[in-house]
């Protein structure tokens, strides 16, 4: 069976396209505005432009800011056509943000999310439990081996969870949250021939952002002014001397200008006479064109004055932004998942339904002028019974994954658990006890009839018995815990992280996370220190490092 052919016929039973499509939709102050891009045979192209401002909405009492954004994405989905296959990515004001920019040392790629973990604390002045959070991995120029450059960006979750509800008309084409910086570096990076930095003025309703683009970096602050003034002159002069002084560099020359305000030609003529820096435009419409003729004013000038925020997250949905943080809470990706897996049980649905349907219309049409022979007929009785049997196993497997999809269902229920537990086990660890990584898999458990649990077995006692036995039969939810104990005894470990690990609930539970901790059998061991000369005679004086194994409950 050609399961590539059957695809292809149940993504169009079900109406899917081959082409990319994605909307950006910019959340301001003053309304919302939305663009649709698609990139086909190596072009960009603007299929559709559409703005609504939350004074053109009628409402009987003055509503509240996230009632009109509902009512905005309503009106923006009755009137756009948003296809199955569209990513639609939304914007977060810069003024919403903290971002932090540091250097760790030479890491593999692979532990840079572990390690970042620990570096929120640092980072940011805010509980991990408090705030949704990404960061962005920066090449440098390959003539140093400083280390990895990172770009944190973090926000409070009140942030992101007083925005969802609104966003509620579009949650099944909800890709990504960007914040309104990051779109316009997307933006600049893609459509400027410079291979020099450049500044970005953004001028928004409440908000100025000030961005730094550079072939390798990222660099933005937020103003509180959206007046073109000498005020607002004053703090970009102030950011530019603050970026010059930090980056160790040239100061950009190259200065874009980016807003509705940016209509108006006195607006251009007075930020050019009062800054340094050669006032320049993105000639946007040179390189992405237009499906369609649209009734703006900007497009006069070649640029899309006021949706350049818009253009730059839809640019994030076709994949082709630099930068492509995501600010949605894991829980809603998963959702996404979960529904993107269910479409395509789908679509092999019902494929297979067309598939036998159409056999059995060939069948039938072979059979009937064949009817008075007997023996035709038993063959294509055993046929028929045959293709029953078959379709049958083929039902079988798709129940089964079916059966799969809701254990995911499930599991994306419950996407706080990851970050509630992680918290919790952070927060459980002592201050002499450093935590090496944290990692969570399927798989069988270690299971051993003996476990090391004091510091006379450390040193060649007997092993005790645990208290639990392991079921081996089959896979469970396994939480791998690595460390190190700077306590002279390995009694500590027992008492103070195991002990206190395995005694772990949730804030809607009244059992423990974990059916079972243990220490891993051989897992127990001082590290040798290899400068150290006489680290034998001293052995105590050496961190001991230890690997918990941790089975999640079921019922969490």
């Amino acid at each position: 069976m050609n399961f590539r052919a059957i695809y292809k016929k149940g993504s169009k039973a079900v109406g899917l396209s081959g082409d990319k499509s994605a909307w950006g939709l910019e959340i301001g102050d003053s309304g919302i505005k939305a663009v649709k891009a698609s990139s086909r045979d190596g072009e960009l192209f603007v299929e559709a432009i559409d703005r609504i401002d939350y004074s053109s909405l009628e409402h009987e009492i003055t509503p509240k800011k996230p009632e009109l954004i509902e009512s905005a994405v309503t009106i923006f989905k009755e009137r756009n056509l948003i296809n199955k296959s569209d990513k639609v990515i939304v914007s977060l004001s810069g003024k919403m943000i903290l971002s932090r920019f540091f250097t760790l040392p030479p890491i593999k790629k692979s532990r840079i999310g572990d390690v970042l973990k620990f570096e929120l604390r640092k980072q940011v002045p805010f509980e991990p439990d408090e705030i949704v959070w990404d960061y962005q991995q920066f090449d440098d120029d390959g003539t140093s081996n400083e280390g990895v450059k990172i770009g944190l960006f973090a926000t409070k979750k009140e942030n992101i969870y007083s925005l969802l509800p609104a966003l509620s008309p579009i949650k099944v084409s909800l890709d990504a949250i960007q914040i309104t910086p990051i779109a316009i570096y997307n933006l600049v990076h893609l459509s400027s021939d410079s291979n020099e930095d450049a500044i970005v003025i953004n001028v928004e309703q409440g908000n100025t952002d000030f961005i730094v683009v550079g072939r390798s970096k990222y660099w933005n602050r937020s103003i509180p002014i959206s007046e073109v003034n000498m005020s607002l002159i004053r703090e970009i002069q102030r950011s530019m001397g603050y970026y010059v002084s930090v980056s160790k560099g040239a100061k950009p020359e190259i200065l874009y200008l980016m807003g509705d305000v940016f209509e108006d030609d006195n607006k251009i003529k007075f930020v050019d006479e009062n800054l340094e820096g050669k006032v320049q435009f993105l000639d946007l419409l040179d390189k992405i064109r237009m499906v369609k003729d649209f009734d703006h004013p900007s497009l006069v000038k070649k640029n899309i004055y006021g949706f350049e925020t818009a253009l730059g997250l839809a640019l994030q949905g076709l994949n082709l932004g630099e930068i492509r943080i995501n600010l949605l809470p894991d829980n809603y990706v998963k959702e996404r998942q979960i529904a993107g897996r269910k479409t395509f049980a789908s679509i092999i649905a019902i494929a297979i339904f067309l598939s036998f349907f159409t056999q059995s219309i060939k069948d039938y049409l072979l059979w009937k002028p064949l009817s008075n022979s007997v023996e035709t007929v038993t063959v294509t009785l055993n046929e028929a019974n045959r293709l029953e049997r078959v379709f049958k196993g083929i039902e079988k497997k798709v129940k089964a994954e079916e059966d799969n999809l809701h254990l995911w269902e499930s599991i994306g229920k419950r996407g706080n658990f990851w970050i509630e537990t992680l918290g919790k086990i952070i927060n459980t660890i002592p201050e002499n006890v450093y935590l090496l990584s944290i990692e969570s898999l399927w798989g069988i458990p270690e299971a051993g009839n003996k476990e090391r649990a004091s510091s006379k077995d450390f040193f060649g006692g007997k092993g005790a018995t645990t208290s639990k036995n392991i079921d081996t039969s089959k896979e469970v939810l396994i939480i791998k815990i690595m460390g190190e104990s700077y306590a002279p005894e390995v009694s500590y470990i027992e008492e103070k992280v195991k002990k206190a690990i395995a005694n772990l609930t949730l804030a809607d539970q009244k059992k423990p996370v974990f059916s079972d901790v243990r220490l891993v059998q051989g897992s127990v061991y001082h590290v040798v220190i290899p400068d150290k000369k006489n680290a034998a005679d001293d052995i105590k004086s050496t961190p001991i490092c230890f690997e918990l194994q941790c089975i999640v409950d079921s019922l969490n």
